[in-house]
């Protein structure tokens, strides 16, 4: 398990992945293998109503639309991801 650091920075450039790790469903599927920066370090989650335990540390990543969706869009998108969903892009 990560501890409560994490392995990603703020203005890390990270890749979301594909595939589900460990089964784990609750990634948006459009931004699945898309590139951004972390934005925020939340740090590991405890949620005491699942018998999982600690979740790894959470991240807001920011994506510019245009990247997610295609075009030219500068926007941007703010998505909360679990560490086990991102590597280094």
């Amino acid at each position: 398990m990560a501890d409560e650091t994490g392995q990603f920075a703020v203005g890390d450039r990270v890749r979301v992945k594909t595939a589900n790790p460990d089964g784990n469903p609750r990634t948006p599927a459009y931004v699945r293998g898309k590139t951004g920066v972390i934005a925020a370090v939340h740090g590991v989650i405890a949620n005491p109503l699942d018998h999982y335990g600690l979740y790894p540390p959470l991240y807001s990543v920011v994506f510019t639309v245009g990247e997610v969706f295609g075009g030219a869009s500068r926007d941007q998108l703010w998505v909360d991801l679990h560490e086990d969903w991102l590597e280094r892009a």
